[in-house]
């Protein structure tokens, strides 16, 4: 196990790593469901990875209701390997979204040539659980429903769903705003941007693609 764990560590926000590829670039949990899969996959011309995988919550401090299957495993090239998120508890919310992060760390095997640098990289994704009131269509247009309002260089983002909407880009009078991200369900963001009278954006969807741009005028 020594072997394996030796390189550094690099924490990045895409789904694969040399041979390593996740299916997703975020997970959604269906809350009709038991479970949700997550597919792990390693190149033929790859290396054997040791793969760990854990949730972190949103919050600081506050217990994960999943468990994922396997937490630990080998993969040799060529292969997959699934794994399997499940609720284990009922306290979460039944009216909202609730976010958490999945990772996912593959490491290579140490090896013994002079001069080389080894890298472990972790995969992180944003794991939403999705209360089954909520499963449906609403999700896919709930990006529409945002609300906005200017003041001075300030872009208030207003979100009257209860879905988690991550913008993927936002414009004032054509304009585009740096920084964009993702506004929680019920609640408001603020955005610096140039003062104007037109307000377009795009989302990211649960597939990870774009949605059609949409706009309002204030």
């Amino acid at each position: 196990m020594k072997n394996y764990l030796c390189g550094i560590l690099i924490l990045l926000s895409f789904s694969s790593h040399a041979g390593i590829t996740v299916n997703a670039t975020r997970v959604i949990y269906d809350g009709n469901k038991k479970e949700t899969p997550v597919t792990i996959s390693n190149a033929k011309d790859s290396s054997v990875f040791l793969v760990r995988s854990w949730i972190e919550s949103e919050n600081k401090g506050e217990s994960i209701p999943f468990i994922i299957t396997p937490p630990l495993f080998r993969i040799d090239p060529g292969q997959e390997n699934i794994l399997r998120i499940s609720l284990m508890s009922e306290a979460l919310p039944q009216n909202k979204e609730s976010l958490f992060w999945l990772n996912i760390l593959s490491v290579p095997p140490a090896t013994d040539k002079k001069n080389s640098l080894q890298f472990s990289v972790n995969s992180k994704m944003k794991l939403i659980y999705r209360p089954s009131s909520l499963v449906g269509k609403q999700a896919a247009s709930a990006y529409k429903q945002l609300q906005f309002s200017h003041s001075g260089n300030q872009l208030m983002v207003s979100n009257p769903t209860p879905y988690y909407i991550n913008l993927f880009s936002v414009s004032v009078n054509n304009v585009p705003i740096k920084d964009v991200r993702m506004v929680p369900p019920n609640a408001n963001i603020t955005l610096n941007a140039t003062e104007g009278n037109k307000v377009s954006w795009k989302a990211i969807n649960d597939a990870g693609g774009i949605t059609p741009e949409e706009n309002k005028s204030f």
